[in-house]
Order: structure tokens, then sequence, then C-alpha cells
């Protein structure tokens, strides 16, 4: 199967912003078995650490960490930050100091700071690397060959459709960034960081992210879980090598098919009776609850619940198909408890993302969908984060 490559050795054409983005066929991983599965990741794992030399492997690899649950954590930001081609290792202020002008968001303005959410050295986050820094190295910073360990590595984590929606991601924040910024954005600022020795049996976790994308992929044996991820776009729709590139278009497009399929009572039921302009469970709220709200999906129909799984399946399929067999199973198998919410208007604009904001609550399972307001225009600009609350960072595979 072909796979679009992003940073290729060879520059062939420009997407973008991406330099050397370039088709090439990958031979996929095929394995039978989960076990199969992690001895690929983590032989990936080993050629990029070993393509690194020895001053990149000390800014790249991380003591791995065991917690009860993540910790909020305020960053006070230095924006323009660069060309992208140094490792950075975060550095918090819990005091509140004051920080940047801020963007919009969860802890984002003048005087809060940035937030995000720290596990040991790892940070999650939605706002740009010069406002929160991700520990690790960037792939600016990055050699070509060390680049294209690094691409195999994403490669073998994620399925196609998950390797796809990263580039997409990536691309939008590239336009972005040609745009002009005063803060950091564009793919040579993306960071990945490796917190503990990859291992078949030991666990650990590989980050990757930077501006709108913020994915956290722990294995433990024959495990992988990639909650909490965060995945969202500025511009959500923009052009490269004359092709409209619509970011997260079918996160929207099912939302809206599935809401469209309601009934006029079960879409009264879905319906919230005020508006969520925002993350609820964003970086820093882990271990946040509150009661589910919507429509319960045992009042479904069957084929309304397909809808949902497969919607579900835009986040839970980011990761590669072995992986998310097994997340798939627990999700279904605790659907008649999920609820889906809605809130804000029930139409969108053809190709274009809406501005309603949505939630998929269940016993594993929390999604938001959120457009953002910063910028002028929330269908350009949004926020969606998946979480598993009994089990972000694969605390429930660590502690058994």
């Amino acid at each position: 199967m072909n796979r679009t490559l992003f940073f290729a050795v060879a520059p062939v054409m420009a997407v973008a912003g991406l330099a050397g983005f370039v088709s090439k066929p990958v031979a996929p991983v095929v394995q039978s078995a989960a076990d199969g599965q992690t001895e690929a990741v983590v032989v990936a794992a080993r050629a990029f650490i070993n393509s690194l030399s020895v001053e990149q492997q000390k800014a790249v690899q991380f003591p791995s960490a065991v917690q009860p649950k993540a910790t909020a954590a305020t960053f006070t930001g230095s924006r323009g930050g660069g060309r992208g081609d140094q490792g950075a290792r975060g550095g918090t202020d819990r005091g509140g100091n004051r920080g940047d002008a801020g963007r919009g968001g969860p802890g984002g303005g003048m005087f809060g700071g940035f937030v995000g959410e720290q596990y040991g050295q790892a940070v999650w986050s939605n706002f740009p690397v010069s406002d929160v820094p991700r520990p690790g190295v960037t792939i600016g910073s990055l050699s070509a060959d060390q680049r294209t360990s690094a691409i195999h590595l994403l490669q073998v984590l994620l399925s196609d459709k998950g390797y796809q929606k990263v580039l997409d991601i990536m691309g939008s924040d590239q336009a972005l960034a040609d745009g002009g910024t005063q803060f950091s954005s564009g793919t040579a600022f993306y960071t990945l960081g490796i917190f503990g020795t990859p291992s078949t049996s030991a666990p650990w976790m590989l980050q990757f992210g930077g501006h709108h994308l913020g994915l956290n992929l722990t294995i433990v044996g024959a495990h992988g879980v990639i909650t909490p991820t965060l995945t969202g776009a500025q511009p959500a729709v923009y052009t490269a090598n004359g092709k409209t590139i619509r970011v997260l278009a079918q996160e929207n497009d099912k939302a809206f098919t599935l809401l469209n399929a309601l009934d006029a009572a079960q879409q009264r039921q879905a319906m919230l009776n005020y508006r969520i302009g925002d993350l609820v469970f964003g970086p820093g709220q882990d271990g946040k609850t509150i009661a589910p709200e919507g429509l319960k999906a045992s009042l479904m129909t069957d084929a309304q619940r397909a809808m949902l799984i497969d919607l579900i399946a835009e986040w839970a399929g980011i990761v590669n198909d072995v992986y998310a067999a097994g997340r798939l199973s627990e999700i279904k198998a605790g659907l008649p408890d999920t609820y889906f919410a809605w809130s804000g208007p029930a139409t969108h604009d053809a190709n274009r993302n809406g501005t309603a904001y949505y939630r998929i609550q269940g016993p594993k399972l929390l999604i938001e969908f959120s457009p953002q307001g910063v910028g002028g225009d929330p269908t350009m600009h949004v926020h969606t984060m998946y979480r598993d609350p009994t089990n972000d960072y694969g605390r429930a595979f660590i502690s058994r």
C-alpha cells in the first residue's frame, strides 16, 4: 500500500511547506497478534534512536513515569521560537506568573499563561511549542536519514488513516506558518520524545506533536494505548499543490450524519440547552468527571449505533489496526452506557466544518469536537480530544 511520506530525502514536491513530500511504497507490517505488532514497533523505535547522535539521544529519551493521574502545569511561553532546530525539555511556572498574550483556550490569556498536562516529563497541550515546550527532538533538527527513521516509526505505530490525519494536521499548521504567526508554527517544530526504553514487555511511551496535534502512545506488552490524544486544525481548509485539503472532515461530517439520522425526540434528547465553546476534558483536566448528558446509545437503533461506532473510530482508529481492534471491542462493550451530546447548530455548509460542539461519553471513552472562536471563523479552527478515563497513558495495564 502506498503511504505519503513527509520530509522524505528527495525533494520531489512541496505541499503546504512540507518540503520533500513524496509518495513511496512502504511494506505494511503484517502481524496476526498484538505481540508481533509490539515487536515491530520496538524494532522501529530502536532504529530511530540508533540513527541519532549521542547528544540527540540524550535530548529524545526520558525516564518512564507511572502516576495515578497527570497534573496541570502552567507555562509562560516565549513566542517566536527560532527555527525548530533545538530539542525542548519544557519547564513550568506553577506560580501563575503572567505570560505572553494568549490566544484563547484553557489557560490561555495574558494573566493565566498557557496550560499543559504533564505525565512525568511528558507534556501534552493544544498550544504551540513556543507557548508550551514539548520534550524531545524537533523534526527540523533531524537529518534526512533520521527523518526517514522517524517517519517509519510513526507509520508502524499508526494506521494508514491515522498517519494521513497527522500529515493533514501538519500541513494545516504549515499553511498557518506560511501566512505568518507570532508563535512557533510549521512542521519543523513538531517534536518527538520517548519516555522509557522501547521494550516488548516493560511499559514505555512515545509522544509526538506540535500545534494542534498531541499523540501519546503508550506501549505495554501487547497493548498499544493512544489516549490522551488531541487533534485539531487551523486553518481547517487549505490548499496544497492545487488540491483542497479539509482537515478533520470525517469527524465533522459523520457527526452531522448521525445527528440527522436521529428522530425528533432523539434529537431533543441529544441537544444540550446551553452552548459549549471549548474543550471540557482537554489538557490539564485528567481525572475530571461530569455527569453524562445527551442521548444514550441504548435508545438508538442498530443503524444509529453503527454510525456512532464509525464516528468513534475516527479517533480510536488513529493507532494501527491491531491495537485499535482491542480498543474498539471495549468501546462496543460499553456502548449501551455511552452518550451523544450536541451543542450548537444542527446544520453546516457543504465542504466546511460546522460550528457545533459535540461530546461522546462512555464508561471508557471521552471524545470532544470543539470549534474555536479564536481567528474569527470557528469553521476554520477546531480542537478535538480523545481520552479513556480508565486508562489514559496506559495506567490500567501498567498497574496490573
